[in-house]
């Protein structure tokens, strides 16, 4: 070994030692102090990202958790509430029997109808007002139309010249006297009624109905007669403001959800659902369009069959200077020939407008229309991802007719250059999403629509024998509605439950991985930190003996 006065290698040596052991003592240290044996990306490069990755994802899932439990309270503010609605229903329908029987003096019905309105006005009142945060649990689904609708009142209607309707014997009384302007003052449901269809070829209706925004339910015929649908032939007519819900129309040929066949006949701001068969021309709306009459600005949801020809969404044949404006259909369509999403055949005008349903025909099936006789189509489009067919027009001229995909019209839609953003955002409105996972896929979300309507209570009475019964089948549809409602909510309810379970399923999972990864073995880190501390004391220790190693140089001068 050279002994050196300028160079103390021994010295050095144990410098490195004590320094190594000081470096692993504070690092030993820090994970006694932390619990973590990864503090620093540095500590392990690939495990730090991998831990910070499951803490975010755990932070989330925490987040989540909070998200179902808000989201399980909402819903027992919703069903709490429903359950008072229930109660109130209940003793309304009391009362309604109670009024019924005809022993009662006019007395006691005024005290009957007392409570009665009493009972309603707590119910709207409930409905209007339950929320839970901020947001509104009951939103009134009512009649959804393109345009709004602004009701008229009964004086109002009355003052300018209008026939009031409330009731199916109302509505059904229009056929004797077709020329009549007439409008609804409350919804009509023709469950159980033998619809005897107004209108025929030899005597049309040639008057007015004003829908005022409500909804006539369940209208049902079963003929094999041509010319069938609420109405049976129109001349000169026009219809406003009105929907079919539910119907189920079977005839010939010429049937539609309102009119088997319209001449020179104004629809506007109309919409229809159910299901509509017949042999030929047979459409959601009219099944014969013809000589200037027109459907604007609105909307089909029904089913329609065809056995033979001439099948559309909203027409089964648009023709003669006929046109079809702002209007779309959603409803499937299929026949034999000439078969398509809006119309069967057109040679007509149609401009603005749209079909999304399912299309299917022997021959020629078009998105929009299975045959073009001339006319005009303009702006106009078909979803080519809902209708299974890949063109527009399946024959005839197809210009100004375009295929797009889902998002595509939504865009469209929302965007004004198709009719229908009002109903988007009616349904938008209703829904309510709960955010119950970690991503923006469906499969971190449950939503419920708060949707459903009151307006049946409305015009309920109870001020005669004869009204209480009829308030009794009322009531009975209003309270399977809140039934129904009650249903939907305990099942979403059932779903964040299971939700919540899973959530934290997942943070056990993701917190037993974060510690495999992260934590540190408080054993070992102790066993480490007893180990450097000794080093760190022996190397101390032997530096100053090793500083000593020079100065024996100085014993050989």
């Amino acid at each position: 070994m050279q002994l050196s006065l300028n160079t103390n290698s021994l010295s050095n040596l144990v410098q490195n030692s004590l320094s190594g052991a000081t470096g692993r003592l504070n690092i030993a240290i820090e994970r006694l102090t932390t619990g973590y044996k990864i503090n620093h990306a540095k500590d392990n490069a690939a495990g730090y990202s991998i831990s910070t990755s499951l803490e975010s994802k755990l932070s989330s899932y925490s987040v989540a958790e909070n998200n179902v439990a808000m989201g399980l309270d909402l819903l027992t503010t919703a069903t709490d509430n429903l359950d008072l609605i229930t109660s109130h229903l209940q003793r309304m329908r009391d009362l309604a029997e109670q009024a019924s029987n005809g022993t009662y003096g006019d007395d006691s019905i005024a005290a009957i109808q007392s409570e009665f309105n009493s009972r309603k006005a707590e119910i709207l009142r409930i409905f209007d007002n339950t929320e839970y945060n901020g947001v509104k649990l009951f939103r009134d689904s009512g009649s959804k139309f393109i345009e709004k609708v602004e009701p008229l009142t009964n004086d109002e209607a009355l003052a300018e010249g209008y026939t009031i309707i409330k009731s199916a014997s109302d509505l059904q009384a229009i056929q004797n006297d077709l020329d009549g302007k007439y409008i609804l003052m409350d919804n009509i449901d023709l469950s159980g009624v033998s619809w005897d269809v107004i209108g025929s070829l030899n005597n049309a209706f040639t008057g007015e109905l004003n829908g005022n925004g409500y909804v006539i339910s369940n209208l049902y015929i079963n003929s094999g007669d041509d010319y069938q649908g609420l109405f049976g032939y129109m001349e000169g007519a026009k219809i406003s403001n009105l929907a079919i819900d539910g119907a189920n129309v079977v005839g010939r040929r010429y049937v539609g959800g309102v009119a088997g066949y319209s001449y020179d006949s104004e629809i506007y701001n109309c919409y229809s659902t159910g299901v509509i068969s017949g042999y030929s021309d047979v459409g959601g709306f009219i099944g014969y369009s013809t000589h200037y009459s027109s459907i604007a600005s609105s909307y089909s949801k029904a089913d329609v069959v065809a056995q033979e020809y001439r099948a559309g969404g909203l027409v089964g044949c648009n023709t003669d200077n006929s046109t079809i404006t702002d209007s779309l259909s959603h409803g499937d369509v299929e026949g034999n020939l000439n078969i398509g999403g809006l119309a069967g055949e057109n040679a007509g005008a149609v401009s603005n407008s749209f079909a999304t349903g399912g299309v299917n025909a022997a021959t020629n099936a078009g998105g929009l229309a299975g045959y073009a006789n001339g006319g005009s189509i303009t702006g106009c489009y078909w979803n080519t991802e809902t209708s299974g067919v890949t063109t527009g027009i399946a024959s005839g001229n197809a210009g100004g007719v375009n295929g797009v995909n889902s998002s595509a019209l939504k865009e469209l839609i929302e965007g004004g250059v198709l009719p229908g953003a009002n109903l988007l955002k009616e349904e938008q409105e209703t829904e309510i999403t709960f955010q119950v996972g970690i991503y923006s896929d469906k499969s971190s979300q449950i939503t419920i629509d708060t949707a459903f309507s009151m307006s049946a209570l409305a015009n309920l009475s109870v001020s005669s024998s004869s009204l209480a019964r009829k308030t009794l089948n009322k009531l009975d549809g209003v309270l399977e509605i809140v039934s129904g409602k009650q249903t939907e909510y305990g099942a979403s309810y059932n779903r964040l439950e299971s939700a919540l379970e899973t959530i934290a399923v997942s943070i056990d999972n993701l917190t037993s991985s974060q510690s495999t990864i992260r934590d540190a073995d408080i054993a070992e880190v102790s066993s480490e930190y007893i180990r450097n501390q000794i080093l760190q004391q022996a190397s101390a220790t032997l530096l100053a003996t090793a500083n000593q190693s020079p100065s024996f140089a100085l014993q050989l001068i």
